[in-house]
């Protein structure tokens, strides 16, 4: 029995330093990001029958059967869904956040005031149409005007061109990723069919689960020998130790005006179709060039988003005013009492251009050319009736803006600011609602899996404890067999 004594005492010392060693590593991660808690499965061995009482079994020591990996399912597949709806807000609002200021009205130099100092300047003119001064105050507040334009134009281009970088890198980042993944599970199934247990590696596989979480939406399932399928959509990005690549296509975007918008569309590499996307920071960031039907074909007909829809909007503000400029000075007359031509003998537009990036004021338009004048009626080549009814027009007058009816100009704009506006706060309370969701869920995954560095100071007093209490039984056996020794020597 005394014997029977050293090997229980010895398999305690053996599965305490386990514990003890479990427990020292937990501590040293406890702030590694993905590790998962482990805790050491301590099993009673099968109890024997004792020489002394053969028809008792008595208990015969403990036994560590494996180190686990505390995990949750739920709660990991919560925390990564609502990573990446955090992930597509975030991107939303700070891609919205870059033409705010844009759009920031009233606001000295803005658009509306420009509009209104371009205005008033028809309207000086009406008053005193034989002015110079008049006319050459229409000319410079219409370059001022168009200059406002162009600058709007090129904030909004620019950003397009930065999302549109943002996608491509992304794209990148999903593919290194869904590698790295595809390169784990080889692993992981290696370890797993030794009759190993792969805890780290599912860590840093976990890990990569939750960044590509942030980047797009993804679904998983459990595969042979721990190994998981990645999807996005209903195509798989991982399978096994099998990746499927995305590719880049660009797509065009339905614009007003000669100018032409693209975006970079994902595609999968092996079927060239678009990729599913609906969450993530990919999703927020192709929301801000354009939308699609799920499942449409590639190169097909895309809708503007966020970004493109404004641009789509501030041209077609654009077109407005060149269209009812252009049309009263063609019809009018100049201060010569004729009609204005260009060299080729057409009508001479007062403002070139179709967009709100290309418009600009006519480099032959002198002031004198400018038609102040009514050609029809009595008033003659030095009246400003032209000049007036253009001025009406332009702060008063009904038409129809783009796919907008009936409106004013300034009426159209404000109402193009306050989407901007309600756009960006919308976007920016959807990713702060968000943030918080997903604070609420790490904290309860992290007190599910996470290490408790208290908890895991107690662990190791009674692991000590139950290590000195084992080599304590050894050293009471060993005195016990020595005077037993002495006694029959």
């Amino acid at each position: 029995m005394g014997f029977d004594i050293l090997g229980i005492a010895a398999q305690a010392i053996q599965a305490q330093q386990l514990a003890l060693d479990v427990t020292g590593n937990n501590m040293a991660n406890a702030t590694t990001p993905g590790y998962h808690v482990e805790s050491v499965n301590l099993a009673e061995n099968a109890p024997a029958p004792n020489a002394a009482m053969p028809a008792t079994l008595i208990g015969n020591g403990v036994t560590a059967t494996a180190v686990s990996r505390a995990t949750n399912t739920f709660l990991s597949s919560s925390v990564r869904n609502q990573t990446s709806a955090v992930g597509y807000a975030t991107a939303l609002t700070q891609g919205l956040n870059q033409v705010q200021n844009v759009f920031q009205e009233p606001q000295k130099g803005g658009l509306a005031e420009m509009m209104s100092q371009f205005n008033q300047a028809w309207l000086s003119l009406s008053e005193s149409p034989t002015s110079l001064s008049a006319r050459q105050s229409v000319l410079q507040d219409g370059q001022t005007l168009a200059s406002t334009f162009n600058g709007m134009a090129s904030t909004l281009s620019n950003e397009e061109t930065s999302v549109n970088q943002n996608i491509t890198t992304e794209v990148q980042q999903i593919n290194q990723l869904a590698s790295q993944v595809a390169h784990l599970n080889g692993q992981i199934a290696t370890v797993s069919t030794s009759g190993q247990q792969p805890n780290d590696l599912l860590d840093q596989r976990g890990a990569l689960l939750t960044k590509l979480s942030k980047l797009v939406n993804i679904t998983y399932t459990s595969g042979p020998a721990n190994s998981v399928d990645v999807y996005i959509g209903s195509h798989p990005l991982v399978t096994g130790e099998t990746l499927y690549g995305m590719g880049i296509t660009q797509v065009a975007v339905p614009s007003s005006g000669t100018a032409t918008l693209t975006a970079d569309q994902p595609i999968w590499n092996d079927t060239g179709a678009p990729v599913e996307i609906s969450s993530g920071s990919l999703a927020g960031n192709t929301a801000l060039l354009f939308h699609e039907t799920v499942n449409g074909s590639v190169g097909g007909p895309v809708t503007a988003g966020y970004l493109t829809g404004y641009t789509q909007k501030l041209n077609a503000l654009a077109q407005s005013v060149i269209s009812t400029v252009n049309t009263a000075q063609e019809s009018g007359l100049n201060l010569s009492g004729t009609q204005s031509l260009t060299a080729s003998g057409q009508p001479m537009p007062f403002f070139v251009g179709s967009s709100a990036g290309s418009i600009q004021v006519n480099q032959s338009m002198t002031p004198d050319l400018i038609a102040a004048a009514s050609s029809s009626g009595t008033f003659g080549p030095g009246n400003g009736q032209n000049a007036a009814n253009l001025y009406n027009t332009l702060t008063n007058g009904l038409m129809t803006i783009g796919s907008t009816s009936q409106t004013t100009l300034s009426g159209y704009y404000q109402s193009l600011v306050g989407t901007v506006g309600l756009d960006g706060q919308k976007a920016q309370n959807l990713a702060t609602s968000g943030q918080n969701t997903l604070t609420s869920l790490n904290n309860n995954l992290q007190s599910v899996t996470g290490v408790d560095l208290n908890q895991q100071s107690v662990n190791m007093i009674q692991e000590q404890q139950s290590y000195e209490a084992a080599a304590k039984l050894i050293g009471t056996e060993q005195s016990v067999i020595s005077s037993l020794m002495a006694a029959v020597s």
